[in-house]
């Protein structure tokens, strides 16, 4: 599954079923606008964790980088390859 599709079926899951796809489709890039609480952030980076295997510090992530779907791609991918190595 694509890394694009897999954030957004991750946050669909993290807000157990408060949001669809569609919900997060229809803001685009900008998942700041869902009004995700904490706790749903956690979730998604927790469900990208045991998706990709990775180990991710939380307190590490900004919150620019839990406000787009771009961004947050672009932060897994980067960890991914650091765990790679």
């Amino acid at each position: 599954m694509e890394l694009i599709t897999k954030i957004k079926a991750s946050i669909v899951e993290a807000t157990d079923g408060n949001l669809t796809i569609e919900d997060v489709e229809r803001v685009g890039d900008n998942i700041h606008q869902l009004g995700l609480d904490s706790l749903a952030q956690i979730k998604i980076i927790v469900l990208l964790e045991e998706e990709y295997d990775i180990e991710i510090d939380v307190e590490k992530i900004s919150q620019e980088v839990l406000n787009s779907i771009s961004s947050l791609c672009q932060f897994i991918e980067k960890e991914f390859e650091k765990a790679s190595v």
